[in-house]
């Protein structure tokens, strides 16, 4: 009958009622879940800012460690090849005094 005349029954509308409150639930989750993804979204990005700040200043840190440690490395190293000329000669005296 209702195909005939088009017109809705209250059972009809009783079930076109429950469909829309089911998605006004369904759309509530989503935005729900959205709203929770953008906000892990943003604490990522500002833990990556964090790290980037972090790793640029270690690095900043190792190159200054490096650079000092060649230059430490190099002072003590000067001094070395006198040690080896020394320690020969008192091995090439000691055994001319035997």
């Amino acid at each position: 009958m209702k195909a005939v005349f088009g017109t809705a029954t209250v059972y009809d509308v009783n079930s076109l009622h429950e469909a829309l409150n089911e998605l006004q639930l369904s759309q509530k989750d989503i935005v729900h879940s959205m709203s929770q993804q953008v906000t892990c979204m943003k604490k990522l990005d500002n833990v990556t800012s964090v790290n980037l700040h972090a790793i640029t200043n270690l690095s900043g840190i190792l190159k200054d460690v490096l650079i000092k440690s060649e230059v430490k490395y190099k002072q003590i190293t000067r001094g070395m090849p006198w040690l080896n000329i020394t320690t020969y000669s008192h091995s090439e005296l000691i055994m001319i005094v035997r």
